[in-house]
């Protein structure tokens, strides 16, 4: 059975990444601590956006990724070893990704609820059950 995810391609990340500031990359990254120190093909935010990619492409090969979404910077060699790309993960750690998370929840769960008011009141999640409860006489 295909899910919503196996649908998912580069275009669509490209879209998704556009309405992703790079300023939160950038604050994610700043925030926890994480920075390049020195010049790398793989930097901390290009490596980021690598992992936004690896969970929206989940059935790509990472290196495909990286080559897709343009995340290498240029070198005089041209190729990215593989071998670089897991090495990048495990120096990014998880605590930027986690901070970009938080944020971009908390920003766009705010703005939904804002645009999809029903009555009046913010929505945050609707389950599909329905409960019925007796009137209650109104306050004086």
């Amino acid at each position: 059975m295909l899910t919503a995810a196996d649908y998912i391609g580069p275009a669509q990340v490209n879209n998704i990444c556009s309405n992703l500031p790079a300023e939160w990359v950038e604050q994610a990254l700043a925030a926890t601590g994480t920075a390049t120190l020195r010049r790398r093909r793989l930097p901390a935010e290009q490596v980021m956006w690598l992992v936004l990619g690896m969970a929206l492409m989940r059935d790509r090969p990472i290196e495909e990724i990286v080559t897709k979404l343009d995340l290498a910077l240029p070198d005089a060699n041209g190729a990215t070893a593989r071998s670089a790309i897991p090495q990048a993960r495990a120096r990014l750690g998880d605590e930027p990704m986690q901070w970009l998370f938080e944020r971009s929840a908390q920003v766009w769960s705010t703005q939904s609820a804002d645009a999809h008011r029903y009555r009046g009141l913010a929505v945050y999640g609707i389950d599909g059950t329905t409960l019925r409860v007796a009137d209650t006489p109104s306050s004086p």
